[in-house]
């Protein structure tokens, strides 16, 4: 499509160039060429049948989930189930859980692509411009002969059909731009949808189903204030492969650890440490640092996720991030690089999540307390950014970090837990924020943290892109606290509506290879 979509718009500059006697058979080839350049295609008719399809399916998911709902009011804990024994409770629980999210999928599909057939409707109007265009070509053809006018040749017909044709070649661009603009929509919306959905995420793992239904979705909250669930759909699929890829001997010793878990938040959060890139002996090692808290869900999260996720339903206004009564913030110092960087890793890796909210110590008031936390944050802040500088900044105590070093740390600290590499990319125009945009989103619904830098005058700060909702990003600023912000303010590199001291302009993004 972007290729035809560039034709037309060459054309459309030559057809508006082309007037007066000379430019007759210039404006007939241009006409001639816009006529043959495709439509975008499309069967709306067709598109309306799967939404109907969609809806139709949706309907009986709803009947299904009323019957589970029904059933766990009754209640069946005495049984158990899964190669990890899970109570039966638990399974229907997320059994249940995932027919809502399969169920208000399959809705949103239905909706989006009757939208989308209301978009390529638009094509029967592409082709009557199409159809214009050629007539004109013909009407304006016969009155030169090649570049030279012949006998033929009248000023007020050529002027008449040069207006008609800037009119039908504007008409076919618009409607092209429009379309190309609605299938990203499309495409990033039904990605968005699938992330959200997440049914049988751990597919591919040597787990039973229910054991991989009760753990993808541990954490998720069917209630009015949901919440995302502890494995996002990048770890679900680490998971997946680091437990195929065990030793016999080490998945039993696997299996058993989450089979002992308190909770299936318990056993996420130990696939999560495996998905982390962490060896079975040092996920046990987790396991008995954890486990005397392994059925309390909130302490889990408190201690081992520092961002609050809440891309069902965003909230507005800044919402901190806090471990106690002290916030995960970088202070008075410089180290905002650092300070999102080390977020980000405790974000994606609960086992260093760990040893900055309890010092490897869970439990002890002497370690587990928020000012022990804050002073270990600021520590490891202050050691991250000190390593990541180099000594001309250091000797001229120039403060802060640069993109370069930025990506560097990225690829040090939070690469290595995540599987992926980042790169940094230049984003100084509203061109390049939209064309990266699409990337940043799909890095963020896989549950990739995206480092990215703002600046005004001689400002600079860095950020976090973290979540993604409809036409929104969920962002983490280092001075404490998550808020959101709209896709035209990005572009337009004006993120600073909630907070005027943000430098307002986003001017690169250090993205991970797997959103390219």
């Amino acid at each position: 499509m972007n290729d035809e979509l560039d034709r037309l718009q060459d054309l459309q500059d030559d057809i508006h160039e082309a007037h007066g006697a000379w430019g007759a058979n210039e404006l007939a080839e241009a006409c001639a060429a816009a006529a043959a350049v495709p439509g975008f295609g499309g069967d709306p008719d067709a598109l309306r049948l799967i939404a109907d399809d969609c809806r139709t399916v949706a309907q009986s998911v709803e009947k299904a989930l009323d019957a589970a709902d029904a059933l766990r009011e009754i209640g069946i804990s005495d049984v158990w189930a899964g190669d990890t024994q899970v109570s039966a409770n638990d399974a229907l629980r997320a059994l249940a859980d995932d027919m809502f999210r399969a169920l208000t999928a399959f809705r949103q599909i239905s909706d989006q692509v009757r939208r989308h057939a209301e978009q390529v409707q638009q094509e029967a109007g592409d082709r009557g411009n199409a159809a214009a265009l050629a007539d004109i070509a013909a009407t304006v053809g016969a009155m030169s002969w090649g570049p030279v006018p012949n006998l033929e040749y009248e000023g007020e017909v050529m002027r008449d059909q040069h207006a008609q044709a800037i009119t039908h070649i504007d008409g076919r661009v618009g409607r092209h731009i429009a379309m190309r603009n609605a299938a990203e929509d499309f495409a990033t919306a039904m990605h968005e949808v699938g992330t959200q959905a997440r049914t049988g995420r751990l597919s591919d793992s040597p787990l039973s189903a229910v054991d991989e239904v009760v753990i993808a979705g541990a954490g998720w909250t069917r209630t009015m204030v949901p919440r995302t669930p502890v494995l996002t759909p990048a770890m679900d699929q680490r998971a997946a492969e680091a437990l195929a890829a065990l030793s016999d001997r080490d998945r039993e010793r696997m299996t058993g650890l989450l089979a002992a878990a308190y909770s299936p938040e318990h056993r996420a959060y130990l696939l999560k440490t495996l998905a982390a890139g962490y060896a079975v002996e040092e996920v046990a090692g987790f396991d008995q640092l954890i486990a005397g808290h392994g059925d309390d869900p909130e302490w889990l999260r408190e201690h081992l996720s520092p961002l609050s996720m809440d891309v069902e339903n965003p909230t507005p206004g800044t919402q901190p991030s806090r471990f106690g009564a002290a916030e995960w913030q970088q202070g008075p110092l410089p180290t905002c690089v650092a300070s999102s960087t080390v977020t980000a890793r405790a974000q994606v890796d609960p086992l260093y999540a760990l040893a900055l909210t309890t010092g490897g110590h869970p439990g002890d008031p002497q370690f587990d307390n928020p000012a022990a936390f804050a002073d270990r944050l600021r520590d490891e802040q202050v050691q991250v950014y000190d390593d990541g500088r180099g000594w001309w900044q250091k000797t001229l105590r120039s403060e802060g970090m640069t993109d370069e070093q930025s990506e560097t740390i990225a690829n040090e600290e939070i690469a290595p837990r995540t599987g992926v590499s980042y790169e940094d990319v230049q984003t100084r125009d509203a061109a390049s924020r939209a064309s990266v945009l699409p990337q940043i989103e799909r890095a963020v619904d896989e549950g990739r943290p995206v480092p990215l830098s703002v600046d005004e005058g001689r400002e600079g700060h860095q950020l976090l892109v973290i979540g993604h909702s409809g036409d929104r990003l969920q962002i983490y600023n280092p001075w404490g606290y998550t808020y959101w912000i709209t896709e035209r303010e990005f572009t337009d590199g004006h993120i600073d509506g909630l907070d005027p001291e943000i430098p307002r302009e986003p001017t690169a993004v250090r993205l991970p290879a797997a959103a390219r």
